[in-house]
């Protein structure tokens, strides 16, 4: 069982990518807040959140990846599936997501760096 917090970080850099055209500007504010320095200012607006995200969990320890917690491209089939299943989630995204979607999502969050 991996920790919600834990599957939920693995993920958000290759979700927030998703998200960004929905609200480059709400995206852009986020990578800000958590990036008051600046650091990860020279990446492209559609990739400074996800960079941001990814800078902090190297920071903080976090695992690099879904991979890094056990989890391969056999299991991408029974993720999109859960996933699916969390409407009432999926409902609050910025954009309609589909289970194209997701599979794209756990596949780009295998690895981070």
């Amino acid at each position: 069982m991996v920790p919600h917090g834990m599957a939920v970080a693995s993920t958000a850099p290759a979700a927030f990518a998703l998200t960004f055209e929905a609200d480059p500007q709400r995206h852009l504010a986020a990578a800000g807040w958590l990036d008051p320095g600046g650091l990860d200012a020279d990446v492209p607006e559609p990739e400074r959140l996800s960079a941001v995200l990814r800078r902090l969990m190297r920071d903080i320890g976090q695992p690099s990846g879904l991979a890094e917690i056990g989890y391969g491209e056999a299991d991408v089939d029974g993720i999109v599936s859960g996933t699916m299943q969390q409407q009432r989630l999926l409902a609050t995204a910025p954009r309609e997501v589909t289970e194209e979607d997701i599979a794209g999502v756990v596949r780009a969050s295998m690895h981070h760096w």
